[in-house]
């Protein structure tokens, strides 16, 4: 068992990992939605959940220790070694498992090498050739992906701004957070232009994230006053002006991050656990895949949880296995890696 923080950010991660499940499964099991249910909103909101603290935690991060090299090595280690697993289990334990090709054929073909430059993090592959050939999604193993490659590129950026010396004060930072939130609200908001757009969007409550990291001493001083008014005026957008994405991009960062600076003892022995939510995230779509393909009959609900028990399953084995011990490495530099091995080549 590991140490963890003392909020709730991980229980809001390991939630939002399963409603991302719970949202795909309607697609990937062919069961009509209940006429009430917008899943894919649920969906949504989970990968926004993401962002908000990723830009949250990760600009703070920065603001602790403002060099580009170990900010990036410490992203590269919470990202890059979870990707590792899923990319490997997904080609060479589920992939062989279910594609329909020969095993060298398989191993051998276009879409699998593609597949495997996903650990480039820089554009997704999702598709694997000949798996679930009898699911309503064939070929497709790991949908969600796509990502990956956002979360990515908002790392540099972020990184890339504190180079340039934008995030050098508060109110700097500031300017540069207002000024992506403006720009995506008057020029890439599917409120104006009917047309989501979700590179934009993700990146938009990243910035959200941050810009509250900030100002976060004043934020949690004001925290629920803050939120009163911010939900006074998103109901007014929602409700009266039908800006539906904008109300939501003004209200549900700040929520996020209230709920999850909240210490909820009776969550205490879930953190104890570790932080599973990446990998819940990663392996849910290849699991509920496997689950349709080995178990078709199977009724949506039992499908659904056998499908999150066991992406529950493999995300604690990744974090415990692979995950939790890169973190380890947060301190080092390659230099010092590198150094390291060389020291005990020689001995």
């Amino acid at each position: 068992m590991t140490s963890r923080p003392h909020n709730e950010f991980d229980t809001l991660r390991i939630c939002a990992a399963t409603a991302v499940i719970f949202s795909h499964h309607f697609a990937l099991t062919s069961t009509p939605a209940p006429a009430w249910l917008n899943f894919g909103m649920v969906g949504g909101v989970a990968v926004m959940t993401f962002f908000v603290i990723s830009g949250y935690l990760v600009m703070q991060s920065w603001l602790r220790e403002p060099r580009a090299g170990k900010f990036l090595w410490k992203r590269w280690l919470r990202i890059w070694p979870g990707m590792l697993v899923a990319v490997l289990s997904n080609i060479f334990v589920f992939g062989l498992l279910f594609t329909t090709l020969p095993a060298a054929e398989f191993l051998l073909h276009p879409q699998t090498l593609d597949y495997g430059r996903n650990l480039l993090l820089y554009q997704e592959f999702v598709v694997l050739p000949g798996v679930f050939q009898g699911n309503p999604y064939p070929q497709v193993m790991n949908g969600p992906l796509w990502t990956i490659p956002m979360e990515s590129l908002c790392y540099v950026v972020l990184a890339a701004a504190g180079v340039l010396g934008c995030l050098r004060s508060r109110w700097l930072a500031s300017a540069v957070c207002l000024a992506y939130l403006a720009f995506f609200l008057t020029r890439r908001n599917a409120d104006l232009t009917g047309q989501m757009q979700h590179w934009y969007e993700y990146s938009a409550y990243f910035a959200h994230g941050a810009l509250i990291a900030v100002h976060r001493s004043r934020f949690h001083a004001h925290a629920r006053l803050y939120l009163l008014a911010l939900l006074a005026v998103a109901a007014v957008l929602f409700f009266g002006l039908g800006l539906q994405h904008t109300a939501g991009l003004l209200v549900l960062p700040p929520l996020i991050i209230y709920l999850g600076s909240c210490r909820i003892p009776a969550l205490a022995p879930l953190h104890r656990w570790g932080d599973p939510s990446y990998g819940i995230y990663l392996s849910g779509f290849p699991m509920a895949q496997i689950v349709r393909a080995t178990w078709p009959g199977l009724p949506f609900a039992a499908s659904l949880l056998l499908a999150v028990i066991l992406a529950f399953a493999a995300g604690y084995a990744s974090w415990h296995v692979v995950e939790s011990r890169a973190l380890r490495l947060k301190n080092w530099t390659p230099r010092q890696i590198f150094a390291g091995n060389a020291k005990q080549s020689n001995q």
